[in-house]
């Protein structure tokens, strides 16, 4: 189902049900009088939930490596749709992975009550639902059963109080990884290493994969650059003008004398093939792998590249979570929400009246004339790919500002908690005040000396814990 499809169904029939849900959840609520208590001995398995948005799952790293320090003997269970379960599979502290096929309506019922059935027997202690809009994450989260159900609000809670034992006010202005973690947090988990995502495992078979597609193509295995020029069907116009992106890879063959790779998914090939037709001056020196990788393929490539230029989309956040030089186009979406700042990092914004529009409205203002878009140059893309070429390796990892999340004397800014679990059990700041005192939990730093359990990638394909 297009993603249109799939908002139609959730307001025409997932909004009915969760309000029907709520009202008789505060009910029970207020007679059965669960233990919600949260303790590291008390927690043995935690969901997260993100259905939609591969960049979106990455941003949620930070969160999930905060939570398997909180709680490390708990198993983490990922619940996403089937079209994000091979990225969720490569991810760290990913204990299982639980699926919704969304393919079509009656593939969404049938496993929607099937996974419902299963979260049930597994007796969830921790919910976190990393949906905003959504009435049918609403729905799965109470139909579970968890003992504690972890949400967002933006506007007003009072519809979804009963469905969810904690809410966290959503801040559309702050960086979407800090909104996430504000979750965590709220269940007593400090911050580990906020600014880095991932990390994605690569496996060897995928840099072989990249290296065959390569030396086909008679390009090496490293000094490349790549280029995505895609967005995905949420809001096209988040993509910068082809005729744009053919102008640019024609001067970046001009003036890096650099090979470029073009990427995408298989539904994405059209639109890919007919931008590099109207390339010039690039003859031989660009390569259309557009459809022709796999999601692994895709990791070994963006992991070599010297640079990737990109509009707002998930290859961006990939390139991210691998280390890989980046230069990302912003128009629709505001870069202090999904954005990422540091070295070997560049991202270009013009600020307009109308932006943000995406998260905001159901169609954007300009119905397709992105203008937010349209006002970045090739000139200002060229200079910042050569900014990136130059700069040094990126390192984001630095310690949490507590203060940036917490009241020492209230708890996480933002909380709204159900009324009968915050009499019983949340006092005041007693079970966040320590977190501003105790040192950074940490993880240990990535290094290629100490051996995993697990064969995971960190910066540039370095081998790390």
């Amino acid at each position: 189902m297009k993603t249109r499809t799939k908002i139609f169904i959730d307001r025409l029939v997932g909004l009915p049900l969760a309000w029907a849900l709520n009202l008789g959840a505060r009910v029970l609520g207020r007679v059965l009088r669960r233990n919600h208590d949260v303790t590291p001995g008390n927690v043995r398995t935690i969901v997260v939930s993100k259905y939609l948005g591969m960049g979106s799952i990455l941003q949620a790293t930070p969160l999930i490596r905060s939570i398997r320090v909180a709680f490390p003997d708990a198993k983490i269970i990922f619940l996403t749709t089937r079209g994000c379960r091979r990225m969720v599979e490569r991810l760290e502290h990913v204990d299982e992975v639980m699926t919704i096929d969304d393919g079509g309506l009656f593939g969404l019922v049938r496993t929607t009550l099937r996974v419902i059935a299963q979260l049930i027997g597994k007796r969830v202690d921790l919910f976190f639902d990393l949906e905003l809009y959504s009435a049918y994450a609403s729905v799965v989260s109470l139909l579970s059963l968890s003992r504690n159900r972890i949400g967002f609000y933006r506007e007003s809670a009072q519809h979804k109080l009963g469905n969810y034992t904690h809410l966290m006010y959503f801040n559309v202005r702050s960086p979407i990884r800090y909104i996430y973690l504000q979750l965590g947090i709220l269940m007593g988990c400090k911050p580990v290493e906020p600014d880095r995502l991932g990390r994605i495992r690569i496996d060897p078979a995928d840099r072989e994969e990249v290296a065959v597609k390569l030396a086909a193509a008679g390009v090496g295995p490293v000094g490349y650059l790549v280029v995505n020029p895609n967005a995905s069907d949420l809001m096209i116009e988040r993509r910068w003008p082809a005729d744009r992106f053919a102008e640019l890879i024609g001067d970046l063959v001009a003036r890096h004398d650099r090979p470029v790779i073009l990427i995408g998914a298989p539904n994405e090939r059209p639109y890919v093939t007919a931008l590099a037709g109207r390339i010039t001056g690039a003859s031989g020196r660009v390569v259309n792998l557009a459809g022709e990788l796999s999601l692994g393929g895709l990791f070994a490539l963006l992991e070599g590249t010297e640079c990737l230029v990109t509009n707002d989309t998930g290859p961006m956040h990939m390139a991210w979570a691998l280390g890989a030089p980046t230069v990302g186009l912003f128009g629709p979406v505001h870069p202090c929400h999904y954005g990422w700042a540091g070295p070997g990092s560049e991202i270009l914004y013009k600020p307009l009246y109308c932006s943000p529009c995406v998260h905001e409205v159901d169609e954007p203002p300009c119905r397709g004339n992105n203008i937010c878009m349209q006002r970045i140059s090739v000139d200002e893309v060229l200079s910042a790919v050569g900014r990136v070429l130059n700069a040094p390796d990126a390192d984001h990892r630095v310690a949490a500002d507590m203060s940036y999340f917490i009241d020492p004397t209230w708890g996480p800014l933002g909380r709204v908690i159900r009324g009968s679990i915050e009499e019983a059990h949340l006092k005041g700041g007693d079970l966040w005040r320590p977190l501003l005192d105790a040192p950074d939990p940490g993880l240990p730093a990535p290094t290629g000396d100490t051996p995993a359990p697990r064969p995971l990638v960190g910066v540039k394909g370095e081998a790390v814990p």
